[in-house]
């Protein structure tokens, strides 16, 4: 069953795009109050900032999710994507406003690129209700690799060169790369789809 899922290459673009969100949510979610620390901000004020992302995550999952019906969902996958592309390039100045639209975007992202990925995923043509729980359970082995990666890779970047700069560009790099990802998961969905039964 494992073999069967994995030969579709939307399934197999899917899990790769997992483990990238794990790796920008994990990172950030672990690192966050120090890169905040990095611009400027006390332990203090790090921990209160750091907070504004997790009361955005509360109401983001009970928004977005919503319109991501299957006729707009790659769209909104697609905007998640750059909007945490855009939070990670946000976070790396000391403009007050700025971050704050960063750690806005970032709560945005975190709170529903998971949840609207898995429900591309199980919608995909050849998964659906049949094979819905098998699938999510790929999801999440693979996406736990990221999990794992994130803050590792943050952490080796930090010693490296003594800031964050290095780690927040990787991150950009890997949400740009879920935006242009999305764009081929939507060709290989859609060609799926057409092909005949």
């Amino acid at each position: 069953l494992i073999r069967t899922l994995l030969q579709h290459r939307a399934v197999r673009l899917v899990l790769i795009m997992s483990v990238g969100v794990f790796m920008v949510n994990h990172g950030l979610n672990n690192w966050l109050p120090s890169i905040l620390q990095t611009t400027g901000m006390t332990l203090i004020e790090a921990g209160y900032w750091a907070a504004i992302p997790t009361v955005i995550g509360i109401i983001g999952p009970l928004t977005i999710p919503r319109p991501a019906t299957p006729g707009r969902r790659f769209e909104i996958l697609l905007g998640l994507g750059l909007a945490a592309a855009t939070a990670t390039i946000l976070l790396q100045f000391n403009n007050p406003t700025l971050q704050t639209s960063g750690l806005i975007l970032q709560g945005i992202a975190r709170s529903s690129l998971m949840t609207v990925l898995i429900l591309t995923l199980v919608e995909l043509p050849g998964i659906g209700e049949k094979y819905a729980g098998m699938a999510s359970g790929l999801f999440f082995s693979a996406a736990e690799v990221g999990g794992v990666m994130g803050p590792i890779a943050l952490g080796l970047l930090y010693d490296m060169s003594g800031n964050f700069n290095l780690a927040l560009i990787l991150l950009t790099l890997i949400s740009l790369g879920l935006s242009v990802a999305t764009l081929r998961l939507k060709r290989l969905a859609n060609a799926a789809s057409t092909q005949p039964v």
